[in-house]
């Protein structure tokens, strides 16, 4: 009977350590899969919701196949887990490190808001910290950009080592005097998407402006400098592909210190007859952003008026037999492709023979806007904009090729034409480039300042000590016709009025 007794005793305790340890083999390859996945995981977190460095991924993957080596030791398993979970796991660990270290947008604010703190332009660095911001952009740049993968150039090092030199030289550095240096290094880039933008959170602008746009007034110079010869003299600060890309907001006490002038401002104005008024101003005749709409009644309406027109809208001439699609921005919305198909539906229910896109003035967005305007068109397949798309070591190639997923009962088989200027930027200089080089269209006005031939789709990144944000393109573009040698989209129909030009091509060809 005692016999039997322990005998019992040893069955329940073998039965109870293999329930202990099978319940230990749960937990350790519960925890492996939880490691696994929070690997993963950290990925979109990292996009789209903080910050950290690459090193917690691999952290964190290291952890799970440390982990998963100790099940594989201390616990017996099938044959089919030792070989196809091992597997699984290096395979999941690895590509997840390969996208932390090679993806362009991590630690970038491209797809989350910026939270970081943005020091004013004119507050004060000491030299490390301006040094330190110098060094992260140089490492963001050389990881993203795709003329740098094999470095930064002998000429970008001598930028760089010249810019930290003349920084160490100065007794006081504020937060335009590091934007200036470093845009110095990125000058010689020509990429205009590869930039810094002001840092403005107390930026201030000069309040009588408002006033003398009312009485006709422009600024026409600034300290015995034209607003010409300010834009000369600031080309070496900033990143772009030609000088027509160039603009200097003088009427803001950011730009003009970014500039090098110093308080008293003389401004001399001048009106269409040539009239001219000089003004001298100091710091305290420049109010803030909602201070300046607020100073004037009449000015405030005429900007609520701009504020509140639509990006994108249409208008139909029947007399000239001519649609003309109005695109301030590319956006890629419901309220574009609504627009975009009632105008075609309307030029078919008017017969209209002409359909033109004003891309004067914008700045450009999605590239998606062009594939939709051009489902429309009677072709099956195109070519949109080539490119090449780095990811640190690695880089993607795209040749372009569409197939046109066409709205067969509104397709257009008439005239196109697209209307630009040099504020015509990247997706809209895109617009114009898919529609002329595809044979879709022609191009009418002034050559974007954009090379076709150049980068874009950028990384957005945040100095960690000024706070100041800087672009980096991802993506090397390439002309669609390579047989067409131009630098840039050269219009079909030159001239500085476009809608002029329009008119008289539509009536030549009457």
């Amino acid at each position: 009977m005692i016999l039997e007794k322990k005998e019992t005793i040893k069955i329940k305790e073998r039965r109870d350590r293999k329930k202990a340890k099978r319940r230990r083999k749960i937990l350790c390859l519960s925890a492996h899969i939880v490691l696994l996945i929070l690997t993963f995981l950290l990925l979109p977190l990292n996009l789209f919701v903080v910050n950290f460095p690459e090193w917690v991924v691999a952290l964190c993957g290291g952890a799970a196949l440390a982990l998963l080596i100790f099940y594989l030791i201390v616990f017996r398993t099938k044959v089919v887990t030792k070989i196809l979970l091992p597997l699984l796991s290096v395979v999941i660990v690895v590509l997840c490190a390969l996208v932390a270290y090679c993806c362009p947008y991590w630690n970038s604010y491209s797809f989350k808001q910026v939270d970081t703190v943005w020091l004013n332009y004119d507050e004060e660095l000491t030299y490390q910290q301006a040094a330190e911001d110098l060094a992260a952009a140089m490492r963001h740049l050389e990881h993203v950009h795709p003329m740098f993968r094999g470095g930064l150039t002998p000429e970008i090092q001598e930028r760089y080592d010249a810019a930290l030199g003349r920084l160490k030289g100065m007794q006081s550095i504020t937060v335009n005097d590091l934007r200036r240096e470093l845009q110095t290094v990125l000058n010689p880039i020509h990429d205009a998407h590869t930039t810094t933008y002001n840092s403005w959170p107390d930026d201030r602008y000069l309040a009588d402006i408002p006033a003398k746009r009312l009485g006709g007034y422009t600024i026409y110079s600034v300290n015995g400098r034209t607003t010409e010869e300010i834009v000369e003299a600031a080309a070496p600060y900033y990143s772009y592909e030609t000088k027509d890309w160039i603009t200097v907001d003088v009427g803001s006490l950011a730009a003009l210190s970014f500039c090098g002038y110093e308080e008293p401002f003389t401004f001399v104005w001048k009106n269409e007859e040539g009239d001219m008024i000089t003004e001298t101003y100091t710091a305290d005749d420049f109010v803030s952003w909602e201070s300046l709409f607020t100073s004037d009644d009449a000015y405030d309406g005429e900007t609520d008026i701009e504020a509140e027109s639509p990006f994108v809208f249409y208008e139909i001439d029947e007399e000239e037999s001519l649609a003309m699609l109005t695109l301030t921005s590319c956006n890629y919305n419901d309220e574009y492709i609504r627009c975009v198909r009632e105008m075609f539906q309307e030029v078919k229910e008017k017969h209209i023979q002409n359909v033109a896109v004003d891309l004067r003035g914008n700045g450009g967005g999605n590239s998606l806007v062009a594939n939709e305007f051009i489902k429309y068109l009677p072709v099956a397949r195109y070519r949109d904009v080539p490119c090449d798309w780095r990811w640190g070591w690695f880089v993607f190639s795209y040749d372009g090729w569409i197939k046109n997923k066409q709205y067969g009962d509104l397709l257009f088989e008439g005239e196109v034409y697209v209307l630009t200027d040099s504020g015509s930027f990247s997706s809209a200089k895109d617009f114009a480039l898919i529609i002329q080089d595809n044979g879709l269209g022609h191009v009418i006005g002034i050559a974007p300042a954009n090379a076709v031939n150049g980068y874009g789709d950028v990384a957005l990144f945040s100095l960690p000590n000024s706070g100041l944000l800087m672009q980096i393109s991802t993506k090397k573009w390439y002309r669609i016709d390579e047989t067409n040698t131009d630098d840039y989209v050269v219009p079909d129909f030159p001239g500085e009025d476009a809608l002029t030009v329009l008119y008289s091509v539509l009536e030549a060809e009457r």
